[in-house]
C-alpha cells in the first residue's frame, strides 16, 4: 500500500500475476520540446546507453508526446503484471513521476509488448531474496493501445483461471489430508503401488512385443532355427537395454539436478517472501498470527487426532 498525505492508497487497480518475462526499459526525457520524441527504435537498439530523465508531473494518459504501444511476436523473464500496470526489480532507483519506454517479453505467451509507463513508487525490494535487484519499481501503463490492453487482459485472465484451478485443487487435497489423514495416506500408497504396477506391466508388454517381432525378423531374414534365433534376439535385446541404460544414466542425473535446483529456488523464494511478509507486520499483527496458528493447531490436535 502506498501512502499519500498520510493515507493509504490501493495501487491494485486490476488483478495481478507473477509472470516470467524479459524486461527492457529506458527513461523518457520530455523536457526538450524542440527535439523529436523518443521512439521504441532507440529502446531496441541501445537500451543500455546512459540516458538522463527529467521528472514530469501531471497525467500523461493519451499524451501525443509519448509513442503509442506496440506488440509483436517474439521469444522472451519475472514481473508482477496486470492489465493496468507492472512491478519489477531494478538495479538503479527511479523517481515517482518518471516516464519509461518499456518492452515486456512474456515468456509463456511468447509475445512482446512495447508501451510507455509512469513510475508510481520506488522502494527497497525484498532483502531476503538472493540475486535480486535492490529496488522495486511500480508503474502504470500509459498510451496503451486498445489492442494491447485487450491482449494483456486476456493473458492475465487466463493465468488467473489457471492459478485458481491449481490453488483450488491444492486446497482440496490439503483439507482432505487434514480431515482424513489415514484415508489420504492409504490412497497415496495405493496410487503409488498402482502406478508402479502399471509401469512394470507396460514395460513387460513392450519387451514381449519387441522380442516376438525380432524372432520373426531374424528367423525369416537369416533362416535360423529356434535356438539360434533366441540367442541372437537375446544379445540384440541386451545391447538395446545397455544403450538405453547408458542414455538414462546420462539424462537422469541432469534431470534430477535441474529438479533439485528448481525446488531449491522455489523454497528460497517462498522463504524469502514469508520472511519479508513477517518483517513488514506490526507486533500486534504478529501476536495475532501466532495466537491463531497455535489455536488452530491445538483444535486440530484435540478434535481430529
Amino acid at each position: 500500500m502506498a501512502r499519500a498525505n498520510g493515507k493509504k492508497l490501493n495501487r491494485r487497480v486490476a488483478f495481478r500475476i507473477y509472470e516470467p518475462a524479459n524486461l527492457f526499459y529506458r527513461k523518457i526525457d520530455r523536457a526538450p520540446q524542440n527535439e523529436p520524441a523518443e521512439n521504441f527504435d532507440s529502446l531496441l537498439s541501445g537500451f543500455n546507453q546512459p540516458f538522463i530523465a527529467t521528472p514530469s508531473s501531471g497525467s500523461p494518459v493519451n499524451d501525443p508526446a509519448l509513442p503509442d504501444s506496440q506488440s509483436q511476436e517474439n521469444d522472451t523473464l519475472n514481473v508482477n503484471i496486470s492489465a493496468s500496470g507492472i512491478a519489477f526489480t531494478a538495479q538503479a532507483p527511479l523517481q515517482a513521476g518518471d516516464y519509461l519506454m518499456l518492452r515486456i517479453l512474456l515468456l509463456s505467451g511468447m509475445t512482446a509488448i512495447m508501451t510507455c509507463c509512469e513510475v508510481v513508487y520506488c522502494k527497497p525490494s525484498n532483502p531476503y531474496e538472493n540475486d535480486r535487484y535492490p529496488y522495486l519499481i511500480g508503474a502504470r501503463f500509459v498510451n496503451l493501445t486498445a489492442e494491447d490492453s485487450a491482449l494483456l487482459s486476456r493473458y492475465v485472465n487466463k493465468k488467473q483461471k489457471q492459478q485458481l484451478a491449481v490453488n483450488g485443487l491444492l486446497l482440496t487435497l490439503v483439507l482432505t489430508a487434514l480431515a482424513m489423514p489415514d484415508v489420504a495416506f492409504g490412497l497415496l500408497v495405493g496410487l503409488a503401488h498402482h502406478l508402479l504396477e502399471l509401469a512394470l506391466h507396460m514395460l513387460h508388454l513392450v519387451f514381449e512385443y519387441a522380442e516376438y517381432n525380432l524372432d520373426h525378423v531374424i528367423e525369416h531374414a537369416f533362416e535360423t532355427d529356434t535356438y539360434t534365433t533366441q540367442i541372437i534376439v537375446f544379445y540384440i535385446l541386451c545391447t538395446i537395454g545397455l544403450i538405453g541404460v547408458y542414455f538414462l544414466g546420462r539424462l537422469i542425473p541432469s534431470a534430477c539436478r535441474r529438479a533439485g535446483n528448481g525446488l531449491k529456488v522455489f523454497w528460497n523464494r517462498k522463504k524469502a517472501s514469508c520472511m519479508y511478509y513477517w518483517g513488514e507486520k506490526a507486533l500486534a499483527d504478529k501476536i495475532k498470527i501466532v495466537g491463531l496458528s497455535i489455536l488452530a493447531i491445538g483444535c486440530y490436535a484435540y478434535f481430529a487426532i
